[in-house]
């Protein structure tokens, strides 16, 4: 049993389109590796994001009942002014009082 020269291109053929196809599988295979890798990724980052979300918010509450709870105003610039007029006005009324033409001499 010779075999032919037309059954062995024809294996020949059928071995390159073997190895052609396990290669293209293989290119496949590793974009869809790609794929997934870049899809869990992304729903890493939006799991970590809303998660921090939540934490936030959650923090401000305490910040807020903390606030509630010291007295304190809610908002940081309402509290702010007043101190300054305050400040502003102290210094007024603390100062002794001078009056032209006094002076101290030695």
């Amino acid at each position: 049993m010779n075999p032919s020269p037309l059954s062995a291109l024809a294996l020949v053929a059928v071995i390159g389109l073997t190895l052609a196809g396990c290669e293209m599988a293989e290119e496949s295979a590793q974009k869809f590796t790609e794929k997934a890798e870049q899809a869990v990724q992304d729903i890493a980052r939006e799991a970590v994001s809303d998660t921090v979300t939540a934490f936030n918010k959650q923090i401000d509450e305490v910040q807020k009942s903390t606030n509630e709870m010291l007295g304190k105003p809610e908002k940081e610039g309402a509290e702010e002014k007043p101190q300054q007029q305050e400040k502003h006005e102290q210094p007024e009324q603390e100062q002794p009082r001078t009056f032209p033409n006094e002076s101290v001499e030695t």
